[in-house]
């Protein structure tokens, strides 16, 4: 039967290697991200501290997918397909 030095000795290893894989996971988890600023350009218009380039993008994105979609949605008849 181990003593408790032992025994405490055992908790100290058990600490050592679970933090040291909470460590691990917590770097490879970060580390292949793009570093940068990123914004959503769905809520672009509500939120003040977006760039006004941002928002000429975003609405520039938005109105090529919305002509795309209008073009893949009615043909030159007008006709819905």
């Amino acid at each position: 039967m181990p003593t408790v030095g032992q025994r405490l000795h055992m908790k100290n290893i058990l600490l050592v290697i679970v933090m040291f894989i909470a460590v691990f996971l917590i770097v490879i988890s970060n580390w292949g991200g793009p570093s940068g600023r990123y914004y959503s350009c769905r809520d672009i218009e509500f939120h003040p501290d977006v760039p006004p380039q941002v928002k000429t993008e975003c609405r520039k994105l938005i109105r090529e997918k919305l002509e795309e979609e209008y073009k893949r949605k009615y043909d030159a008849t007008g006709y819905i397909t």
